[in-house]
């Protein structure tokens, strides 16, 4: 099953359920509201019949509108730790960030004029389905929804390219279109193709086999220091080539256009600008 949140009007949102030319129309605001409701969940996305409508008439709000958190990993890829000259970790290293930055499939990124090394980067993101904390790898992917498409955008303020985990006003994070709920989704979302374009060249190219930690390595070790709640997004880690260490002085500029794509999952189209959201 593929769940969206989808804008229906100027001030109104809705989870759906996709279909392959329409969307049925779910009782909940989004996609984080329909998983915090309760066990049930999957089966009540399954089983509503609301209002439809085509899909060309919609466009895609945020995945989770307001998740509580955004945690990224990184480095999630052996490339990327060599690329930005860092050792493997013995352990998943991660960044918490403001939740309420996130933008649609479709949305644009915005610059503000003093963000001028902002980098991105195509990643496998999963949603939290229920609390976890302290969980085991054997028993942590009963604990994830499903997984989605982010295009974590990041400024890079530091040399080397290394993350700054402080909240960024100026910059949000894509997410979408699409959760692929994890009963139809590969084991562990192991063996998904992800790509990175940007302005219709390939920046990146990875398999989520290639990940230095599997997701329920993560999701364990994460739930030994958060406790993770239903609707929380974790960002597994972007590719190598991103831009650190490939092309000096490269960072997303105005204009250009960001494609990231998961097969099997969903595609984000972004555009660059520079100004704030309204």
């Amino acid at each position: 099953m593929k769940l969206s949140t989808v804008r229906l009007g100027r001030d109104r949102t809705a989870a759906a359920r996709l279909q392959k030319k329409h969307c049925v129309v779910l009782p909940y605001r989004d996609v984080g509201a329909l998983i915090a409701s309760g066990d049930g969940w999957r089966e009540r996305a399954a089983a509503e019949t609301g209002e439809r409508h085509r899909l060309d008439d919609v466009s895609y709000a945020p995945l989770i509108v307001r998740p509580g958190k955004v945690v990224s990993v990184d480095p999630g890829y052996a490339a990327r730790a060599r690329e930005t000259g860092r050792p493997l970790p013995a352990v998943p290293e991660f960044s918490v960030r403001d939740g309420r930055r996130v933008v649609g499939a479709h949305d644009d990124i915005c610059l503000a004029s003093e963000e001028q090394d902002v980098d991105w980067g195509v990643a496998l993101g999963l949603v939290i389905g229920r609390r976890a904390r302290g969980v085991t790898a054997e028993t942590a992917l009963s604990h994830v929804a499903g997984y989605t498409v982010v295009n974590d955008v990041t400024v890079r303020s530091r040399p080397g390219g290394v993350l700054d985990s402080g909240p960024s006003p100026a910059v949000a994070t894509a997410v979408g279109p699409a959760l692929v709920t994890i009963e139809d989704a590969p084991m562990g979302g192991r063996g998904l193709t992800l790509n990175g374009l940007v302005d219709g060249r390939v920046r990146q190219k990875a398999n989520t086999s290639e990940l230095i930690f599997d997701v329920a390595t993560v999701i364990a070790h994460l739930s030994t220091v958060v406790t993770l709640l239903p609707g929380d997004l974790i960002t597994t880690g972007t590719p190598a080539a991103s831009r650190t260490g490939r092309e000096p002085g490269m960072c997303l500029q105005p204009g250009m256009k960001v494609v990231a794509s998961i097969k099997g999952v969903g595609e984000l189209r972004n555009a660059v600008v520079r100004s704030f959201p309204q």
